[in-house]
């Protein structure tokens, strides 16, 4: 009763102004942010969804002189960009090995045993469908800027949910590793607006969540503070958590400095500096498109010729199909019967034009020259094999690095908060190893060759090169070499010398 009196009260205030409202997030007295740089995610965003509103409409006046509107064509590069480093990082081919420090696994005829970490981090990024969310959610901090995924207990279960660069902000600005964060989330209930806003703070060694909900009339406004009953019963204002070591978030973002704001910890998007080369894309593709209208084929005849006659029977009749468009009527004192208006159409030189732009956006984004081409119709990608020396493999390569280090303490989070709640007793304290998809940038044949010849010049042992040209662990390397090795006892003088298998001396065994 008292919650709703509260609530009343707070709305009338705010309407009559005894209340004060916040119009932005970034004003709360807590929030570490400038407007600057949300204003530049939701310009990102839109880049990402394929419409600005301020690039995209274009107003022009027709030869009547009436005053229209109209949507540019494009061809949405961020979003391409996004996606192609996202896929070339990240994959369900990934694997990521969870090992307990000091496990010892059971050696041959022992009673197999179970790496109890290892097996519950497996059985929590299953149960989250971790591999498919992840790779979408990758895209997403490419194209924003950031993402963080959040760990935390539901019914027993250890849940994953992932929050976007305008959902989160930072809370202080002393720490490269944003162990302060505040999410928002937003629900519409009876025409009003509700804005959670929940608070990641540490006091002390205390780590402090709390929950404010606003409301407003106005789907741009955070609006004033209200009782966190008018939309959730149980949720409670403060929850103070003792005896962990980490936020329970991660944070994720591409390794590209921010030299846009030199003192925020927050990411950038891969295109935060390409906005203008994105928008000269989509100009050039309008103009590509637009072309084939303006050059379609125009006939100027008098216009008396278009003016149905009439036959020696008595018939109205037309000299040309009604239906036509290409003919257009002029009126002229020098008797013009029939003339082509048409123009040549400039396709390849807008082409052209656009696969230049294509190729300042690869620089600009960290991709090799020649990833993006345009053939007239779509944005084509490269699929052809990944050089090692190629800018695109170096990029990916240092993209990877923070990657790796969030999806470790992505890890390492799940088993304290399993442990704080009991979910888990087993040792937090394990070893975590990502092993990212590299089929796509390498030459398999070429890493052959290249390990092959070091196995033999003695440089290399051959339990290292099966794994690295193989990705197999040391357990399956060994487990090879040694069916190798039986095989070669077996094998007749005439395929050893046909497969170049060494032969052994077996006088000894």
């Amino acid at each position: 009763m008292l919650d709703n009196i509260r609530a009343w009260f707070l709305r009338v205030g705010a309407k009559l102004g005894l209340v004060k409202e916040i119009n932005e997030i970034t004003k709360h007295r807590k929030v570490y942010a400038e407007d600057s740089t949300y204003n530049r995610i939701a310009l990102e965003k839109q880049i990402y969804q394929g419409f600005v509103p301020d690039w995209h409409t274009i107003e022009y006046t027709t030869s009547n002189g009436i005053a229209k509107s109209r949507e540019m064509r494009r061809l949405n590069a961020g979003k391409i960009v996004a996606n192609e480093m996202s896929s070339l990082i990240f994959n369900e081919k990934c694997q990521i090995d969870v090992a307990t420090r000091g496990f010892v696994e059971a050696k041959e005829g022992e009673e197999p045993k179970e790496d109890q970490a290892k097996e519950f981090v497996n059985k929590v990024l299953k149960d989250n469908d971790f591999f498919k969310n992840f790779q979408r959610y990758l895209e997403y901090c490419y194209a924003l800027g950031g993402m963080a995924i959040k760990v935390f207990e539901h019914n027993g279960q250890i849940k994953l949910s992932y929050a976007v660069a305008d959902a989160m902000y930072p809370l202080s600005s002393d720490s490269e590793n944003l162990d302060e964060m505040m999410f928002i989330y937003e629900e519409t209930k009876d025409d009003k607006y509700y804005t959670l806003l929940e608070w990641h703070e540490w006091i002390g060694n205390e780590y402090i969540i709390t929950n404010e909900l606003y409301e407003s009339d106005k789907r741009s406004k955070l609006g004033h503070k209200v009782p966190l009953s008018v939309l959730y019963e149980d949720l409670e204002e403060e929850t103070p958590i003792k005896n962990i070591t980490r936020p329970l978030y991660v944070y994720f973002k591409p390794n590209t400095a921010n030299n846009i704001d030199l003192q925020s910890p927050l990411g950038i998007s891969l295109y935060a500096n390409s906005h203008d080369t994105i928008y000269s894309i989509d100009y050039l593709y309008d103009f590509f498109m637009h072309e084939f209208k303006l050059g379609k084929r125009r006939i100027a005849v008098d216009g008396s010729m278009l003016k149905p006659y009439i036959d020696h029977e008595g018939n109205a009749r037309q000299r040309f199909d009604t239906d036509e468009t290409v003919f257009v009527p002029l009126s002229s004192d020098d008797d013009i019967q029939v003339k082509d208006l048409s123009v040549p159409l400039r396709v390849d030189e807008i082409v052209k034009a656009i696969n230049t732009q294509l190729e300042l956006l690869a620089m600009q984004t960290g991709f090799s020259s020649g990833t993006f081409t345009f053939d007239g119709r779509s944005i084509k990608t490269a699929t052809e094999v990944v050089s090692e020396n190629s800018k695109t493999y170096r990029t990916k390569n240092s993209h990877e690095t923070l990657i790796e280090q969030g999806i470790k303490d992505l890890v390492k989070t799940i088993l304290e908060v399993a442990t704080l709640y009991d979910i888990y007793t087993g040792s937090t304290e394990v070893d975590v190893s990502v092993d990212f998809d590299d089929s796509i940038a390498e030459d398999r044949q070429q890493n052959y060759n290249y390990y092959s010849t070091a196995v033999n010049d003695k440089l290399l042992p051959r339990i290292e090169a099966i794994q690295r040209i193989f990705k197999v662990t040391k357990k399956q390397a060994e487990d090879w070499i040694a069916e190798i090795d039986a095989e070669d006892n077996t094998l007749p003088a005439e395929m050893i010398d046909l497969l170049g298998v060494p032969a052994r001396d077996m006088s000894n065994e």
